[in-house]
């Protein structure tokens, strides 16, 4: 999936966009756009280790927060129960919709929710596609996860094993990838995101309409966390892509808030009375 900055930055591109067609949105209208688009990746599960912990239990521990974190993922990125047995399980944009209608067409949380998987079925569908390969035991390209055992890269033809390759530990990992992507557009695209003002009023601003997914309720942790990766990954130093392709990376927001805007323009709100356009 997209990191909480990637969603952020997409988030933005999106409301630009729309001021360049001369839809005019309020700040708070703005805000729970922004809010709606990353609450998706909040989450009930605690995942606090606990002390005294051996290795191999704070392993196991790990292991057992992953596994019910993918499943807690079904639910809130709204994943098709039979993509279960595939290596890469996108949202179902259209099961959102269908619950979820009415909602979009007059709840910016919503709307923003909405968003929130699009990008994530972009992600995974164009720029995972773009960017590598799945292979079994002979080489071969699957979709499975059983069948799992290795992966290539496409723009080196570089084959890793798929545990090396999505460590947080591996000097090839895709999590190294991540870090630097959020560098990269952060330079590209700058963000407005101001901790202070999301926090502002967050109660009176932030209701649920009825998504039954995600509990609205965290959205001050999902926000902090943001703050945070923001600032680290204005820190990062690298700038060296190992698996994903650059002028790929730098690309996909323009594709994926304009494709957002193109493919969904009936559920979005009509305001066209100006072509004055602002970045934040």
């Amino acid at each position: 999936m997209a990191s909480f900055v990637i969603h952020h930055i997409a988030g933005e591109a999106f409301l630009n966009n729309l001021e360049r067609e001369g839809v005019l949105l309020s700040d708070v209208a703005k805000k729970q756009f922004l809010l709606g688009n990353l609450i998706v990746d909040s989450s009930r599960i605690k995942k606090q280790i606990p002390d005294n912990l051996s290795i191999e239990e704070q392993k196991a521990f790990k292991k057992k927060m992953r596994a019910e974190t993918q499943e807690e993922k079904r639910s809130t990125h709204f994943r098709d129960k039979e993509d279960y047995k595939l290596s890469i399980q996108a949202p179902n944009v259209s099961s959102f919709i269908e619950k979820y209608q009415d909602f979009v067409s007059k709840d910016y949380t919503a709307l923003g929710y909405l968003y929130h998987l699009y990008v994530d079925k972009m992600f995974f569908h164009d720029l995972f596609n773009d960017t590598f390969e799945c292979l079994d035991k002979d080489g071969i390209e699957t979709k499975y996860i059983a069948d799992l055992v290795s992966m290539r890269v496409k723009k080196s033809g570089e084959v890793y094993p798929v545990g090396e390759f999505w460590s947080h530990d591996s000097n090839v990992s895709i999590y190294h990838d991540y870090t630097v992507m959020n560098k990269l557009l952060l330079e590209q695209y700058g963000t407005c995101f101001n901790l202070e003002k999301l926090l502002e009023n967050v109660d009176l601003d932030f209701v649920n309409p009825g998504i039954e997914e995600v509990d609205y309720q965290n959205i001050i942790s999902v926000i902090s966390k943001t703050a945070t990766f923001i600032q680290e990954s204005y820190q990062v130093e690298d700038s060296s892509l190992n698996v994903f392709d650059k002028s790929r990376v730098e690309s996909f927001i323009s594709e994926v808030s304009l494709g957002f805007i193109s493919t969904y323009s009936a559920l979005l709100p009509v305001n066209r009375s100006s072509k004055e356009y602002k970045k934040c």
